[in-house]
């Protein structure tokens, strides 16, 4: 009997914290973004503005910080040469799409989220080919009925999701 007790008191508790941890965004996202930026006050502001976004756009966590890794390695003022700006590296016609201002750092994560989950909704939720319609513009996904053979954007997925797979483990 005491074995049988002891077998459904260590179910108890693992399920408890196995439902607490998925319910709270991992410390390793926090610390994640702490390593990848400069001050302890942009750090917070992008994880707050990372969390926040996930929660209302049904977006992980993991996957937007992966985003902004391989976008614009944490920097909010970088500018691309196609004009891309900002953490999520938006295009003005996609900022403008998403009403968002792609150089306010925390409007950037919004616009940069809820874009990539309509190109998840849009992709069926198959991430290589979301991240590919992120990166290259869901026409040409559709075009190629897949990944484009774009190097840029085969590479671009492969980084987001070697990110992103870090940061999920």
């Amino acid at each position: 009997m005491k074995s049988i007790f002891k077998f459904v008191a260590l179910f108890f508790i693992l399920t408890i914290c196995v439902f607490s941890q998925e319910n709270n965004p991992s410390d390793k996202i926090k610390d994640y973004v702490k390593k990848n930026t400069t001050t302890e006050k942009t750090a917070t502001n992008i994880y707050k503005s990372i969390i926040e976004n996930s929660e209302k756009h049904d977006v992980e966590p993991e996957l937007i910080a992966a985003i902004i890794k391989v976008e614009s390695d944490f920097k909010h003022s970088t500018i691309s040469t196609a004009g891309a700006r900002g953490l999520m590296q938006l295009m003005p016609k996609t900022a403008k799409l998403m009403k968002v201002n792609p150089n306010d750092m925390n409007a950037n994560i919004k616009g940069g989220t809820k874009y990539i989950a309509w190109c998840l909704e849009q992709q069926n939720n198959n991430l290589k080919l979301a991240l590919a319609s992120y990166n290259a513009g869901i026409g040409n996904v559709k075009k190629y009925n897949g990944i484009p053979p774009f190097k840029e954007t085969q590479n671009y997925v492969k980084k987001v999701m070697k990110e992103y797979n870090y940061l999920k483990a």
